[in-house]
This record gives C-alpha cells, structure tokens and sequence, in this order.
C-alpha cells in the first residue's frame, strides 16, 4: 500500500493495487474510512470481495469510480441491503454506509477525495483500491492537478 502526501485534504490517502495473490486487506483501517474503487472491466468476484471486506471493516462511504461505478455502487447497496435483513447475522456496521459512484475518473476521484463526508461517522482515512492496476500515475498526477487548482467539468 502506498501512501499518496496531498495538501487538499486533511485525511490520509492510501493506494493498493488489488491482486488476489496478496493479503490486500490486511493494512487498511478499521473505523472512519472511504473506499475509492477504479474499476473499468467487469470483475464481480473481485468487486464482491472488495465490498465484503471493507463492510467487514467498518468502512463508512463506498465510491466506485470508472466504467463499473454504477455496477459497484449496485453491489454495494446489495450487499448492505442482505446484511441488514439477513438471519445469518452477516456483520453490519452500526452506521450508515454511503454508497456513490461516477464513471468520469476526473470527477469519480475527487468526489471520493473532498465530498465524501458522513454525519454518522467522520471519515480519516481514503483507501483507494485499483482493480484496473493501471491507475497510480493517472490518481497521483490528476491529485496534482487538484492541489494547483484543477476542477473537473460537469
């Protein structure tokens, strides 16, 4: 996981490349975060198993971003809708978890960075994860586009 060092946001901002040979879960947070999830080719196993683990993790706002945002944000509603009237007590955070997604990466970012905020749990910490693996360079320079002024279009 690697850290990204911003001015434009008083919350940590962390990047991991999803990869299913790795322990990815294991380092990110456990309370008062974001999910950022860059997702263009259709992976539902992977994102199933993304939304699971954060949910398990107490994540409070879940943004998909790229082609699958939609997809994502669907999944994300699903899974929260099965743990709240499942008889099997899946686990299910006392909070409310927010769910968004925008399919423009410009937008779809800097949402998940500046307006994600939820009145039931302060969000610290932005876990971007990139399914794509192709996003590190594409997020860090377009987070430096931000801190000089950038807004994306509607």
């Amino acid at each position: 996981m690697k850290k990204i060092e911003t001015d434009i946001t008083d919350r940590t901002i962390k990047f991991v490349e999803f990869d299913t040979a790795k322990n990815w879960i294991s380092d990110f947070p456990t309370d008062n975060w974001c999910l950022i999830l860059i997702a263009n080719e259709e992976q539902t196993n992977y994102f199933d198993e993304i939304i699971r683990k954060s949910i398990d993790r107490n994540v409070g706002y879940i943004c998909g971003v790229g082609k699958q945002a939609d997809l994502i944000h669907n999944m994300a509603d699903e899974e929260i809708g099965f743990r709240d009237v499942d008889i099997d007590d899946h686990y299910l955070p006392e909070h409310l978890i927010m769910t968004v997604g925008d399919k423009n990466f410009d937008k779809g970012i800097w949402y998940g960075l500046n307006l994600t905020f939820n009145s039931e749990t302060e969000i610290n910490e932005i876990v971007i994860v990139d399914v794509t693996k192709k996003g590190f360079e594409k997020t860090t320079e377009l987070i430096k586009k931000f801190e000089n002024g950038y807004l994306p279009a509607d």
